[in-house]
């Protein structure tokens, strides 16, 4: 049996070498490999054997050992055979060369049993001293067994290690310590939930983090790692098809494939009971993976997706930012600048200083997005760096289309890839895609949103206020699909940028190119305007300013509404479009009573609201007959709201008086006779709510996609 498995980069071989002298002079045995193992060549077998023959790991941790997949593999397998002990650091010693720890991962290895790296006789015996101590503390070696080395997938093979994936050593760590923070003291943060949401722009490498912390720390999960891929649902539906319809039903085919893994008769009646059972009855841990969640779920049916047992962990990945209530958020940004370039040369490096600068200018331009650094990097192997420079900002079909064609990316895309790129952008609505082409004209530079405000301003008339709060409400939709950056905030003012991948897409998929043709002038006017890039949005504009990039409104719509009216007009739209009512609530999900108090809520809401513009429901008639703010709160409020509510409030709390105390109140709601009517009654709220919204859409100019016509007055 070894005292001590050295594990260290081949690059550190000479500084290592004092230590093992060291620690062999106190009467150690040490393990050192001299073999060289090519960057993503496989371990082997005599390192796996001899792993489990040492009582600890001690890793040579310099800035150069992250990168080194092998020593990765040792140290993972290592930590998560201490883990199994219950204390990862028992198992794992550092000794650190770097001035800072802040290159170590995980965390806790920094508060582990660590030292500098020892330079003199005296500090290299003193150092031999204490891992002789250490170790004569431990009588066994590594339980690798307990650890595992080899766990099952379902549905499906075992996905293979991707050279793609660089650079994300901290967010595998930081995937493991939210998936499992709840068995490990030394985790501080949230309360754990178990299930942890990676979240980031398409193409970002969400999948690939995902599989790769599958593969990595498989030995963590005995009972399996299972992998619904659910993405294809939606990249390659038909347009107009509900995306969390095809989501559900690629879910329900490979959950059908797990159950007839895990040996589940085909005839039985419930087959998630069957599969909650049947991984219960295994009683141990598992890894659940949910891979390409559309955006608009509710919680219920994000839920239904989840690990069916509690025994598993459960690991999701989306575009959207909205399932942080359910799931431990964790967003996958760009690659640094340097591993940005490492991708992009993995497979062929420059060989001149003009193609070294061209494949600097490239990597910097695709804005370490993996997934076009992926696919370039492979068209490098035929092509030179300045001819792909050139391909990716000519005309012509996209660059990254061809390369997709013709190379495999590292998981799976839809050949056509700029197309599934923007895909999310046309659903957000008209507004949120105009602020989305403003920001494409500027990429990659950065903005804020008054700057976005007097490119729509120029490109169609409006109030000013009115429009920096249009402006604004743009880029929350396109912040929260990922389809734009939000920088850290500065004092100047909130900061946003497009990626010049995602510019590069939609110049290539836009619906409308005559309106972005205009908006993007419109865009290029302000700068002119402005004189700078980034404006503070809470800056007035001069008089001179108002002049030169503010046409006037129609004399009779400006008549017709004031500055307030129309700001009143756009904060009761933006909350009623994200109700039950003019939301549907899905059948046979949600709770009743919540909808009703989510209804009942914005009698409090619109007063609020008309009370902060100072506008009073009195104010609900006009001689010319216009429809007012005022006169559309009166109808919402009680011709369509109050019938509603008034009949409904008292009846479904009479029920909930007759609730006996051992039942669960959403299952006693799910029992009600009249639970049907009042969901129908509520989807035919739908339509007088909608036509609310499209009144209030005409006041404040901001549709947000509606196509629903404004209509007459209509009762409850």
């Amino acid at each position: 049996m070894w005292d001590v498995f050295l594990s260290y980069s081949r690059a550190d071989r000479r500084r290592v070498e004092p230590l093992v002298a060291a620690l062999e002079e106190a009467g150690l045995r040490v393990f050192v490999d001299h073999a060289a193992i090519p960057g993503f060549g496989p371990i082997s077998s005599t390192i796996r054997e001899q792993l489990g023959h040492s009582k600890v790991l001690l890793a040579f941790y310099s800035l150069g050992y992250p990168q080194r997949p092998a020593c990765q593999w040792e140290l993972t397998a290592a930590y998560l055979a201490g883990w199994h002990e219950g204390d990862p650091r028992r198992r794992v010693l550092v000794v650190n060369p770097e001035l800072s720890s802040r290159h170590i991962h995980p965390i806790e290895l920094r508060d582990a049993r660590h030292w500098p790296l020892p330079t003199s006789t005296a500090q290299l015996a003193a150092f031999a001293a204490e891992v002789r101590a250490w170790t004569s503390a431990l009588n066994d070696p590594l339980p690798m067994l307990a650890a595992g080395l080899s766990p099952t997938f379902s549905p499906g093979p075992r996905p293979l290690p991707s050279p793609a994936f660089t650079g994300r050593l901290p967010d595998l760590w930081q995937v493991h310590s939210t998936l499992n923070s709840h068995a490990s003291p030394l985790v501080d943060g949230p309360p754990a939930t178990g299930a942890a949401v990676l979240h980031g722009p398409a193409g970002i490498g969400k999948t690939l983090l995902a599989q790769e912390y599958a593969l990595r720390f498989g030995p963590a999960f005995p009972g399996g790692v299972y992998w619904l891929n659910i993405a294809g649902s939606h990249l390659t539906g038909a347009s107009g098809e509900d995306p969390a319809a095809l989501a559900f039903l690629s879910f329900e085919a490979q959950f059908r494939a797990i159950a007839d893994d895990l040996g589940i008769p085909s005839a039985i009646t419930d087959l998630h009971a069957a599969v909650r059972a049947a991984l219960g009855a295994a009683q141990q841990p598992y890894l659940w993976v949910v891979d390409g969640l559309p955006g608009g779920l509710t919680s219920r049916q994000v839920l239904r997706l989840c690990a069916p047992h509690v025994g598993g962990r459960t690991l999701l990945t989306t575009r959207s930012m909205r399932y942080s209530s359910i799931a431990t958020p964790v967003e996958v940004r760009p690659l640094t600048p340097e591993h940005a370039y490492g991708l992009l040369t993995a497979r062929s490096e420059p060989d001149s200083a003009q193609q070294r600068a061209a494949a600097r200018q490239l990597a910097d331009d695709l804005g370490g997005h993996p997934l076009a650094l992926d696919l370039v990097s492979s068209a490098a192997q035929q092509r030179s760096f300045t001819d792909l420079l050139d391909a990716f900002h000519g005309p012509g079909p996209s660059l990254l289309d061809t390369a997709a064609k013709e190379h495999s990316p590292a998981t799976d895309w839809p050949s056509h890839v700029t197309e599934a790129l923007v895909r999310d952008a046309a659903p957000t609505g008209r507004l949120a895609l105009d602020v989305l082409r403003v920001g494409a004209t500027l990429a990659p530079t950065e903005f804020d949103s008054a700057l976005v405000a007097r490119a729509l301003i120029t490109a169609e008339p409006a109030s000013t206020a009115v429009t920096l709060r249009r402006a604004k409400a743009g880029l929350g939709l396109l912040r929260a699909q990922h389809l734009i950056e939000a920088l850290p905030a500065e004092t100047t003012g909130d900061r946003y940028r497009v990626s010049q991948v995602t510019a590069h897409a939609l110049a290539q998929h836009d619906p409308d190119p005559a309106r972005a043709a205009r908006l993007r002038l419109a865009t290029l006017s302000s700068l002119r305007g402005a004189g700078r890039t980034t404006l503070e949005s809470d800056a007035p504009f001069t008089d001179a300013a108002r002049a030169r990039r503010e046409p006037r409104m129609p004399s009779q719509h400006r008549a017709a509404y004031s500055d307030l009216d129309r700001m009143a007009a756009f904060d009761l739209q933006t909350e009623l479009v994200l109700r039950i009512g003019a939301q549907q609530l899905e059948p046979d999900t949600g709770s009743l009573r919540e909808a009703l108090t989510s209804l009942h809520s914005l009698f409090d809401f619109t007063r609020t609201t008309l009370r902060q513009y100072n506008i009073g429901l009195t104010e609900s008639t006009r001689a010319d007959a216009t429809p007012t703010v005022p006169a559309i709160a009166d109808r919402l409020l009680n011709r369509v709201l109050r019938p509603f509510l008034t009949r409904w409030h008292p009846a479904l709390g009479a029920h909930e008086d007759t609730r006996p105390s051992d039942l669960p109140p959403l299952r006693h709601e799910q029992q009600w006779p009249q639970a049907q009517l009042l969901r129908s009654d509520l989807a035919a709220l739908s339509t007088p709510m909608n036509a609310v919204v499209a009144d209030l859409a005409a006041i404040s100019g901001a549709d947000f996609g509606l196509t629903t016509a404004p209509s007459s007055p209509t009762t409850g």
